[in-house]
């Protein structure tokens, strides 16, 4: 754990095995804000030693899960623990199979949870979940620009796997489509095994087009468009409602129709012959993001949610002892 200063520190539940995990990305910037982390690796942890650390002094607890069977132990914590639990989650549930565990999941039974999916406040509200809508973000660390690397130049790439949610078949026929358009002029990458830190740098700063694919659902889309952008890749990416008062289209990155194959050609053939142009909007992208949508950027906004929170919560503990005071007069 980081030093850190008296009165922040957190808690923290989640998988940090990974370097790569969005976990230890939001450590990570907690830590260069000044606040000390105790990480605690979620399929380790038991609802007592949690309990027991969090006598310590800390803010609060932050959870991001992702093994179902870790809820259990969080639920059993949650009966007892005295400080604020938060989670915190980049999936979409609204929408998906997945949605009929919202009721039941306990991560959605923190006092505060932030997710990706700012579609659907109406229905957390009323199922009864404290819900604040948080994109995802990407490593301030790793927003630089690669160096191009001769085995990764191609016109057009895909970079994740060819599966993907069940319910979302459109990454499969938009791979499928890019492979049949492009054929050795495209590759996918990701398909055999993921590519991370300074390799997917350098791989956005090689390839002329990347082309982006998200599970649709208004203001929600997946940690791909931060990602690329702040890597320094140049991305086009289906248009989604929200995702236009959060970048700028055109010059952060470019936006197609979802579905527009005829468009959607025209668009990457036309950017594969126009390096200035597109040396100039991947630029931009890169310097957007790193400016205000990194995890750093993430975690202001968690942290100013909760203090704006703490107020409230302070003024109506305060309104109701009044009250008391003078009905007792």
């Amino acid at each position: 754990m980081a030093q850190d200063k008296k009165g922040k520190r957190i808690i923290y539940i989640g998988n940090f095995r990974p370097f790569w995990s969005t976990e230890n990305h939001v450590a990570i910037s907690f830590e260069e804000l000044g606040w000390g982390v105790k990480k605690i690796q979620e399929n380790e942890m038991t609802a007592g030693q949690v309990l027991e650390e969090s006598k310590k002094g800390y803010d609060f607890l932050l959870y991001t899960r992702t093994w179902a069977e870790v809820g259990r132990q969080y639920l059993e914590l949650l009966k007892d623990i005295k400080i604020p639990t938060v989670s915190f989650h980049l999936d979409l549930y609204w929408g998906l199979d997945r949605e009929i565990g919202i009721g039941s999941d306990p991560f959605f039974k923190s006092n505060y949870v932030f997710s990706a999916d700012g579609g659907h406040q109406k229905e957390f509200k009323k199922a009864g979940i404290n819900h604040y809508w948080l994109p995802a973000g990407v490593l301030r660390r790793e927003c630089y620009l690669g160096k191009p690397r001769e085995i990764f130049k191609r016109d057009v790439i895909f970079v994740g796997s060819f599966t993907y949610h069940q319910e979302w078949l459109y990454r499969k026929i938009l791979i499928k489509w890019l492979l049949d358009t492009y054929g050795e002029r495209f590759i996918l990458f990701g398909m055999r095994e993921s590519i991370r830190g300074d390799d997917l740098n350098d791989l956005y700063a090689s390839a002329k087009v990347v082309v982006g694919d998200s599970c649709y659902s208004p203001y929600y889309w997946s940690d791909r468009i931060p990602e690329t952008l702040g890597r320094g890749g140049f991305l086009i990416h289906p248009k989604v409602p929200g995702l236009e008062k959060e970048y700028q289209y055109y010059k952060h990155f470019i936006p197609y129709n979802l579905g527009d194959w005829g468009s959607l050609k025209e668009i990457i053939d036309y950017y594969i012959e126009a390096d200035e142009e597109r040396e100039k909007i991947r630029l931009a992208g890169h310097q957007f993001v790193k400016e205000n949508h990194t995890y750093t950027n993430r975690v202001k906004t968690m942290l100013k949610v909760l203090e704006k929170e703490k107020k409230i919560r302070e003024y109506e503990q305060r309104r109701e002892r009044e009250e008391r005071e003078t009905d007792n007069q």
